[in-house]
């Protein structure tokens, strides 16, 4: 399957749909990109930005194609 590349200026919706695990992925942040009205409008830049996530990890898991692991928050020890 040929998927587009999702970059910082793809907004969250349209990533949505270019990539199978996209939901997974914000999911894995904490992001719930996939129920947010703002997502039509907001890119993948900006949903980094105002979660706190590194927006180049971020881009590398969407385009990569593959579903994440359970992803690590800071470790409480």
């Amino acid at each position: 399957m040929d998927m587009k590349k999702i970059t910082k200026e793809t907004n969250l919706h349209q990533a949505l749909k270019e990539s199978p695990n996209a939901a997974l992925v914000f999911a894995s942040y904490h992001m719930g990109c996939a129920s947010c009205s703002g997502g039509q409008q907001e890119t993948v830049e900006w949903g980094a930005t105002m979660h706190g996530v590194a927006v180049d990890e971020l881009l590398s898991r969407l385009n990569d194609g593959e579903a994440p692991s359970k992803k690590k928050k800071a470790s409480k020890d």
